[in-house]
């Protein structure tokens, strides 16, 4: 039926906006729900089956065997695609019940697997369909207006029950876990290799948002760190995994200074500014190079708040180690002999920063999203003395090999840099973050000071660390990038969409015990929580039923037999007699034409007429219709009086 069908177009297109639809159900779902009914496929009893076959080996056929989280997503698409193929062939009203239920199933499953606010809308909206479908399925026809505003009424009578079990079911932490999908992932990587980089294309993808309670830092004092690459093997630079962790030794949490809302990515590591701790219950921890490790990648949006501390940073002055040293001798000789120049004319490590970052002032260099593959064999020795065109992963990764080469301590950092301040109109503004704001800088250790931030890029284009990355490109490039950037007026309702969205993840979505106890007077938590739920939960509930069994049925008011009675009757009314309750049409006109035997007649004419109209199929006598028979009333209503 048609509410059912448009239910799951909703939900495929919630699939579809949140990248979870495999790419046979995006062509398969919405061509079967627009093909027609079953008259188009029940006439082969064979056909259906064979196409059911088919579908489900091309779905084996494109789902990867070794992922398991696209075996998760498959097997939620083969639901959505099974539901549409139980449409086509439901016929009895028990068969539309149960396409139904399976679609009620999906939409949980929906629901599980994504929570934007977005995604959250359709399912609601789909759900309402669905269960307009069943009220239909129930209580007969009735036009689409009528069933969305009993389903409607319906919600609204159970919303109370839904709020307080909301709002005082105690918050359990999940009993599994989801595997991670690909939405939202950031373009970060946990190689990174730019020799084998052609061309970096630049993606508007969400990465994450994060309030700052103390203000928006300059653009200088805006990186974000995530992965830490401690690793060097003359080409490109890998993390440590596991990585060696931080002793905590601080229990207490100061005033919250970032709060992250993080989108799922493949990464074990979350971003944060490298000041402050992280809150306890994030289950992050902190390690030596200082990076946030939470174990495994993200399953889903994240929340979780960075706190101050009275200490100072501690992974700062976490002493190196051998492998902020090794360099693979011979891998690069160029950039080798160069550093172990600055390690001889430099006594010191900030004299040999200074003679790296006077040299990379001097040789030309140029900062391009498009610098080229390097050849396999030296590529940092190809891009420092013959291509000099590169982007920040290029200049991260040479400066940290050459001042390895040169006897310091360095190290590569991946994360964020800069961000664009957003103020929605509801909530509070925040620092938006997206994978064109992926950048890699370098770390080096300065006795005294410990780890310390250097960033070759802004040597080479501080345009791209205090303005932004189009102001740092060509004018060819800067071109191509502005190019695909949305209108204003669209960018601009994107970004109030994104704050809603932002403030659902937190209200709803996050709102977990320490959401609700610091919501919830104190006076109601602990036992007294459990019994305020039960009690509050039973008496919306109760009320609710006895709403739902009080609430007249539905009249078929658009049905226009019944509405043509209904005038018919009218003449019947002004002298008097109306139906009672119960009481049936024949049962009225007896008791009618009983008082006013003249009326006799018409009345056995209007029952004869109305119940073949209503009930037969065959074609009758030519008979007098309602319209004469409501004349024939009128007539009698207002006959003279003797």
């Amino acid at each position: 039926m048609i509410l059912l069908r448009l239910a799951l177009l909703l939900l495929w297109g919630q699939l579809l906006v949140s990248g979870q639809l495999q790419p046979l159900v995006a062509i398969a779902l919405p061509s079967l729900l627009l093909i027609g009914g079953r008259g188009a496929w029940g006439s082969n009893s064979t056909r259906l089956p064979l196409l059911t076959l088919g579908l489900l080996g091309a779905w084996l056929a494109t789902t990867p065997l070794g992922d398991r989280s696209t075996w998760l997503f498959s097997l939620a698409n083969l639901l959505w695609l099974m539901a549409a193929l139980k449409l086509l062939e439901a016929g009895s009203v028990a068969s539309k019940r149960r396409a139904a239920l399976v679609q009620l199933i999906g939409i949980g499953l929906a629901g599980v697997l994504s929570q934007n606010l977005a995604a959250s809308l359709m399912q609601a909206a789909s759900a309402l369909l669905v269960v307009a479908a069943l009220l239909s399925l129930e209580a007969g026809p009735e036009r689409l207006q009528g069933l969305i505003r009993r389903s409607l009424a319906l919600l609204a009578v159970l919303l109370p029950v839904v709020l307080l079990a909301f709002l005082l079911l105690p918050r359990l932490p999940a009993l599994w876990s989801l595997p991670g999908n690909s939405v939202g992932k950031s373009g970060l990587s946990e190689q990174l290799r730019p020799g084998e980089l052609a061309s970096l294309v630049q993606s508007g993808g969400l990465a994450a948002r994060v309030e700052l309670p103390g203000g928006l830092p300059t653009p200088e004092q805006r990186y974000w760190r995530v992965l830490v690459h401690q690793q060097f093997d003359g080409h490109g630079w890998t993390g440590v995994v596991p990585p060696a962790l931080l002793e905590q030794t601080e229990d207490t949490e100061g005033a919250v200074i970032q709060r992250w809302l993080v989108e799922p990515s493949g990464l074990p590591w979350r971003p944060w500014s490298g000041t402050g701790l992280p809150a306890v219950a994030a289950e992050l921890d902190l390690t030596r190079a200082g990076a946030l490790w939470a174990g495994q990648a993200g399953a889903e949006r994240q929340l979780y708040a960075i706190h101050s501390t009275s200490s100072a940073e501690r992974w700062r002055f976490a002493a190196p180690t051998s492998l902020d040293l090794a360099f693979p001798q011979g891998s690069n000789p160029q950039l080798e002999a160069l550093g172990a120049r600055w390690g001889r004319e430099g006594s010191t490590a900030e004299q040999r920063l200074q003679l790296a970052q006077a040299w990379f002032e001097r040789q030309g260099f140029s900062y391009s999203l498009e610098p080229g593959q390097l050849p396999a064999w030296a590529p940092l020795d190809a891009f420092l003395f013959e291509r000099r065109v590169g982007f920040c992963e290029h200049y991260a990764a040479s400066f940290s090999a050459l001042m390895r080469a040169a006897g310091v301590p360095a190290r590569v950092v991946v994360g964020y840099q800069g961000g664009r301040w957003q103020t929605p109109i509801a909530g509070t503004p925040y620092l938006q973050l997206e994978q064109s704001d992926a950048h890699a800088w370098s770390e080096i250790w300065l006795e005294g000071k410990g780890w310390v931030e250097v960033d070759p890029t802004g040597w080479i284009a501080p345009e791209r660390i205090r303005q932004s990355l189009a102001a740092s490109l060509n004018a060819s490039e800067r071109q191509r990038l502005t190019s695909t950037a949305p209108p204003h007026w669209i960018q601009a309702l994107a970004d109030q969409w994104e704050g809603l969205d932002t403030r659902w993840q937190v209200w709803v979505m996050q709102f977990d015990s320490s959401s609700q106890s610091a919501l919830l007077p104190r006076w109601l938590q602990g036992q007294w929580q459990g019994l305020a739920a039960v009690l509050g939960i039973g008496l919306s509930l109760g009320a609710a039923v006895v709403v739902v069994l009080t609430l007249e049925p539905s009249t078929p008011k658009h049905d226009p037999l019944r509405q043509a009675l209904e005038r018919c009757l009218q003449p019947l009314a002004q002298m008097g007699l109306q139906p009672q309750s119960g009481e049936t049409l024949q049962q009225f006109c007896r008791r009618v034409w009983t008082q006013e035997p003249g009326l006799e007649p018409v009345l056995m004419a209007l029952l004869s007429s109305y119940n073949q109209a209503r009930f037969s199929t065959e074609p009758s006598a030519k008979g007098p219709s309602l319209r004469e028979i409501k004349k024939q009333l009128w007539r009698y209503a207002h006959r003279p009086k003797a």
